[in-house]
This record gives structure tokens, sequence and C-alpha cells, in this order.
């Protein structure tokens, strides 16, 4: 048998006819208990989908990078094989700008926070270039050391440092609200 799922209205019917749910004391019907995980565990799905959007983007920019063969000749003749390592900046750029507008508009919606829109993507870019610090080095030691194509390595490094970018989303570029 399924359990029957309840409105907000009827909830805050119920607290007004039954004072024990209104009593500040945490106490809810049985069924109407909310999760403490499903919010969190919500909000880590929606980072991860617009994170994985944005992996694709970023390997999609740089590969398509990699198929100019005249800018890869260029860049080759500065810095010799390792002319990925610019590639990765330029795609990690172009995704660190949809990433941002795409956990703005549905990962984030409600947290605005003080810095207004420029200062929170002054902020989230100044993040992503820090990743890059961390990133860079991992992408260079994949593909010198362990012979990994570059594309891929590009790929493990932004899995390597997903973590520590949502902590420092959900902490400091979108705070929850004081009281929630």
């Amino acid at each position: 048998m399924a359990q029957r799922q309840y409105s907000q209205a009827a909830l805050y019917r119920a607290a007004l006819r039954d004072t024990r749910y209104s009593s500040g004391f945490g106490m809810y019907p049985p069924v109407a208990k909310p999760s403490r995980w499903k919010p969190g565990a919500w909000l880590v799905f929606k980072f991860g989908f617009v994170g994985g959007l944005g992996l694709f983007l970023n390997v999609y920019i740089m590969y398509i990078l990699t198929q100019i063969h005249a800018l890869t000749g260029l860049i080759a003749t500065v810095l010799g094989g390792s002319f990925y390592i610019v590639y990765a900046i330029i795609s990690s750029q172009g995704a660190v700008l949809v990433n941002f507008l795409l956990n703005e508009a549905l990962v984030f919606r409600g947290r605005k926070g003080t810095a207004g829109l420029l200062g929170r993507f002054a902020f989230f870019n100044s993040i992503a270039s820090a990743d890059l610090l961390v990133r860079i080095p991992i992408l260079w030691s994949f593909t010198t050391f362990l012979g990994i194509p570059s594309l891929v390595s590009n790929f493990e490094s932004i899995l390597l440092t997903f973590g520590g970018r949502f902590v420092i989303s959900t902490r400091k570029i979108w705070p929850k609200p004081a009281g929630k």
C-alpha cells in the first residue's frame, strides 16, 4: 500500500488543528517527517548533472581545439608537446561560464546571497581558476608519465576535483540563507 503524500497546505491546516505539530519541537505527522538526506542528495545530483554538462562541454571544446592543426602547430612551437595545457585552460573557461549560468538557474535558484550576480560569477570563476592550478599538474602528469591521451587526462582531472568544487560552491558561492 502506497503512502499518501500531503501537501504543505494540508500540513499547515493539521498544525493549526493540533498544537503538538506547531510546538517547535519537531513533531510531525508520521508520514510527513522530512528526510534529512533528500534535499542534500538532490542538491548533489543537480550539481553533478550541471557539472556533467560542463564536463562534456569542456572536453568537447578541447577536442575541437585539437582539431585546428594550424593553432596546434603554433602553440606547439612555444610549448612543444604540452600544447594541450593551453587547450585545457581555454576549454575550462568556456565550461565555467555555462556551468555558472546553469548552477545559478537550476541548482541554487533560491540562494542569491549578497554578492550579486557579477560578484558570484567572479568568485565562481576564481574557484575554477584555482581548480586549474590543481588540475593542470594532474593533466600533465597523467599525459606525460602515464601516457594517457590528453582528452582523457583532462576528463579524469575534472572528476578528481569535483568534490572540492561542490563544497566551495555550497558553502561560499551559494550559501544557504540563515535560518534554513
